[in-house]
């Protein structure tokens, strides 16, 4: 009876060991595992994270205090702090005619990003006319630098 009830134990610290190495082996290569980004998932997050920091900015009142005052600088400056550090982007502001109303840029990154990356996100907003102003088309462009 002894001799079987040992041979019952080894059995159960041999499964557990078992366990253990395949445990170990499935961290290990999941560590080295790298997963593909999807380009349709990555314009798709970029799309929305535009989406929301124009909104947001909307909101506080500043994007049409920026635009409105043609004040690109102070513009430029909200977007970075906003936006993450490797997300580069460029914002033009057109009027209903479509004619480009920002005389200097309002950019962000390396240039080279915006034509070597397949993954450009582009982001459409519209400022209605507040007060007596006139309606402006916002294209944000987004690129992970």
């Amino acid at each position: 009876m002894k001799g079987n009830n040992a041979k019952g134990q080894m059995r159960v610290v041999e499964v557990i060991l078992a366990s253990f190495v395949i445990i170990f082996a499935l961290s290990f290569v999941n560590i080295f595992a790298v997963t593909p980004t999807s380009p349709k998932y990555e314009v798709t997050e970029l799309e929305k994270l535009g989406y929301n920091v124009l909104h947001d900015l909307d909101k506080q009142g500043l994007l049409p205090h920026f635009v409105y005052s043609e004040d690109w600088n102070n513009l430029t400056a909200a977007l970075r702090v906003s936006l993450p550090m490797d997300v580069y982007f460029n914002l033009t502001v057109y009027d209903l005619n479509r004619t480009q109303i920002n005389d200097a840029p309002i950019f962000y990154g390396d240039a080279s990003a915006f034509e070597n990356s397949k993954n450009v996100a582009s982001v459409t907003y519209g400022l209605v006319g507040h007060d007596s102003y006139n309606p402006r088309i916002l294209v944000l462009q987004l690129v992970r630098g």
